[in-house]
């Protein structure tokens, strides 16, 4: 029995003997002073916690205490620092994308027609706000560039936010951009300055083409022209041309081409006289069907200047009677069809009425010729014997 309380005793003295190890402490603090060096501590002993730079104290006590190899609970809460809001800015505006906290930056911007003099971010530091306010001044724009062969005006010494300046080129020049430019929120002229141009493009010449219409030479910055092609060609490109700020027409220079058309190629017919290829403008010729059809359509046919066979390629149709090409083709326009019975009786029927008349008509003037011999007869008597 006596054995048993001597041990119990000697593991109590062992126990409150126990040192603790480098206590941890919460989110955003560390240890302070000395205690930040040790890494153990004897039974009984207390270590201090503070807050991180740019965290604050929001509760909780920062002394901890080992007893028996243990630590007692951690009750310091630390805060992230606030800086609170900036002084406003006259003719400015504030802005804080990831709120007014250590660390992060407060940006700040002019209105339409002011210009920021000083930093335009600020930052939140353990203390409060790292740097000066900026201000915000009005807007004004030295003089803008001066151009070869041109001017400006007015001419002063500092212009107001938004005014304009306008530039103009000597004679027989051209200005190259905007002519007008205005005083900007950043206190320089927009858009850039102009420059001054002499222009004057070429003679508009193509081959197998030229000149139909509009300025003559000299021609000058947005004279414009209207070519065409000769007789035979046929243009690729536009005919309607403007010379640019660069002495270039534009669009690009058309060109001409000779025109050409196809082989005139029928199904069922051929290619009878006429233009042999390449088929070139006007080139003509003459078409027929083979024996068996009949031509539907012109058969003669001109490469007019567009490429395509005038008036339009016929047809050939089977006309089921024995006639050749040659009878089919030689009219120009053909009907297309044999001739009906019924036509066929219609003819006969006025040939016949044809000859019936012509044969009463003959009977009847020799009748009266032999009626009227007698009195003939008796006057040629009477005139002998006188």
């Amino acid at each position: 029995m006596v054995v048993t309380v001597l041990l119990l005793l000697s593991c109590l003295l062992l126990a409150q003997a126990q040192n603790c190890s480098r206590p941890v402490g919460g989110p955003n603090m560390d240890l302070r002073d000395k205690d930040i060096v040790s890494s153990t501590f004897p039974d009984g002993s207390k270590a201090s916690f503070k807050c991180n730079v740019g965290y604050r104290p929001e509760g909780g006590s920062a002394t901890i205490t080992c007893t028996a190899g243990r630590w007692s609970p951690v009750l310091l809460r630390c805060q992230i620092a606030s800086c609170g809001p900036l002084e406003d800015v006259v003719n400015g505006i504030i802005d804080y994308p990831n709120d007014a906290v250590f660390g992060e930056k407060a940006v700040i911007t002019c209105k339409p027609g002011f210009i920021l003099v000083g930093s335009s971010e600020i930052t939140c530091g353990d203390q409060g706000w790292m740097d000066r306010i900026p201000v915000c001044e009005v807007v004004q724009c030295d003089p803008p560039a001066d151009i070869i062969d041109g001017k400006f005006s007015p001419s002063k010494e500092s212009y107001a936010y938004r005014e304009v300046v306008q530039y103009t080129c000597k004679s027989d020049y051209t200005i190259n951009g905007s002519k007008s430019l205005s005083c900007s929120e950043d206190g320089t002229f927009k858009p850039a300055a102009p420059t001054c141009t002499r222009v004057q493009c070429k003679d508009p010449e193509i081959e197998n083409g030229g000149y139909k219409e509009g300025a003559r030479p000299p021609y000058k910055h947005s004279s414009s022209v209207t070519l065409q092609c000769n007789s035979g060609y046929v243009m690729k490109g536009t005919p309607f041309l403007t010379c640019d700020i660069n002495s270039q027409w534009s669009p690009a220079l058309p060109e001409c081409e000779l025109v050409e058309c196809k082989e005139p190629k029928i199904e069922n017919g051929k290619w009878k006289v006429g233009s042999g290829p390449p088929h070139k403008y006007s080139s003509t010729v003459m078409l027929e069907c083979e024996s068996g059809y009949s031509i539907i359509g012109e058969s003669t046919q001109r490469c007019d200047k567009n490429g395509r066979w005038s008036p339009g390629l016929p047809q050939c149709k089977h006309s089921g009677g024995g006639g050749g090409g040659d009878d089919a083709g030689g009219g120009g326009r053909g009907g297309g069809d044999t001739i009906s019975g019924g036509a066929i009786a219609a003819i006969v029927i006025a040939l016949v009425g044809a000859s019936a008349a012509g044969l009463g008509y003959l009977y009847f003037r020799k009748k009266k010729r032999n009626s009227c011999s007698p009195v003939g007869t008796t006057l040629l008597a009477v005139k002998s014997t006188a």
